[in-house]
């Protein structure tokens, strides 16, 4: 079904040469990194299947270390956003108030990721070289992604933009 129904679109991508970057997240088409390799490997390959790294949704089993290793020659792009999983509360309950949910997205540099060496994986998986190539750029954006159950969403994002400035670069 994903290859009929993605057909059209894949087909379209690769006339243009642009990158169609899934973001592997809970409820998505993929939802693993061998996941996203098995709809590659369904699509022949595609070279237009690509991935937009994002650490912050790998808190069911599958480390960000270990998923963005499987699918890293296929990162094109990347947000740098963290996370924390309170203990004793399922993963998966309809809270509808995010400060009583078990997993919370929280400022870059309290939540439970190691940023610093996020960073490193994607230079050591070829991120910075394979975007700056293809967008004929000189350096690589490390995209933040601001969200807070308790937090000021600008108040986030500022301090992202500056954990970023400060120690990612």
């Amino acid at each position: 079904r994903f290859v009929k129904k993605t057909r059209k679109i894949r087909d379209h991508a690769n006339k243009l040469g642009i990158y169609l970057c899934h973001e592997i997240h809970p409820g998505t088409g993929a939802m693993s990194a061998d996941d996203f390799n098995m709809l590659v490997d369904i699509c022949d390959g595609d070279k237009c299947l690509a991935v937009n790294a994002d650490p912050s949704h790998c808190w069911e089993g599958e480390s960000w270390e270990t998923r963005f290793t499987k699918v890293g020659s296929r990162i094109y792009a990347c947000h740098v956003k963290n996370f924390v999983i309170r203990p004793g509360l399922p993963l998966r309950f309809m809270e509808p108030a995010w400060p009583k949910r078990a997993m919370q997205f929280v400022d870059i540099p309290s939540g439970d990721l190691n940023m610093v060496r996020y960073v490193e994986l994607l230079i050591n998986v070829g991120y910075p070289k394979r975007y700056c190539e293809v967008m004929r750029r000189k350096t690589a954006p490390l995209v933040v992604e601001a969200e807070s159950a308790y937090r000021d969403l600008d108040a986030t994002s500022a301090n992202g933009i500056q954990y970023v400035r400060d120690h990612l670069c």
